[in-house]
This record gives C-alpha cells, structure tokens and sequence, in this order.
C-alpha cells in the first residue's frame, strides 16, 4: 500500500512540475543584441522575421508597469516567464513573441536610445518612434 502512495506522489509530483515549467517564455540576449546592434546603426523598422529561428505565430510590445495580466488580455495567451521586470521598472519595454497561445521568447528593449517608444506593425515588424 505505501508503494502506491509513494508512485502516486511521484507522478502528482511530476505533472506539478510538468506545469510550472512547461511553456514559460525565456529572456532571448542573442535577439535583444542583434536588436540593439541594428537601432545603435540608426534602424526605425526591424524585421523579426528574419531576426528569429524559432517558432512564433504573434509579437506585441508592452510599455513599463504592464503586468502579465494586460499581456494576456491584449495577446490572448497565458504568460508564464521571464517578464524583464517591466511590471516595476520604467526604463524598458518588453517584445513579447507567442505560439499557440502561450508566450515563447521575450526581448527586453532599452530606453538608451533616447526616450523612444516601440511598437510593432504588421504582427512582423519592429518600429522604433
């Protein structure tokens, strides 16, 4: 009997974990380098698509002081990950990246080009104001 008790922990255990970390978006350095790089050259309009390698079907860009609950409102997913801290900081805006409903990447963009704000167009481009 203690034998089932003991699997039947294990395997709650294992869909617990399975949840927590399935699915969480992940800060991308490489992507907000090339990003960076390509503004620091004076770029107004980034392409993503030709930017990325991994599978995203929507992008959207989020100012300071959003939460993850207006991230899932305006894209319709269910965000799980790292945020960039833009729930608590002003000098950032965070380029999120989904696939089927849940966020995969994240990007944090700097306020040190000047006090530019970012949006995107297209559900493709990145466009710097």
């Amino acid at each position: 009997m203690k034998k089932i008790i003991y699997i039947l922990l294990v395997i709650g255990l294992l869909f617990v974990a399975i949840e927590f970390f399935s699915h969480r978006a992940s800060q991308d350095l490489i992507l907000a380098e090339k990003i960076g790089d390509l503004l620091k050259q004076g770029e107004e309009r980034v392409d993503l698509a030709e930017l990325t390698s991994f599978e995203w079907d929507q992008v959207a860009v989020f100012g300071p002081y959003t939460s993850k609950e207006e991230m899932d409102a305006t894209m319709g997913i269910r965000f799980k990950g790292d945020n960039g801290g833009i729930d608590m900081l002003d000098d950032r805006f965070l380029l999120v990246f989904a696939h089927k409903k849940h966020a995969v990447k994240t990007v944090v963009l700097s306020r040190e080009f000047g006090s530019h704000r970012y949006v995107t167009e297209g559900n493709q481009f990145l466009i710097v104001e």
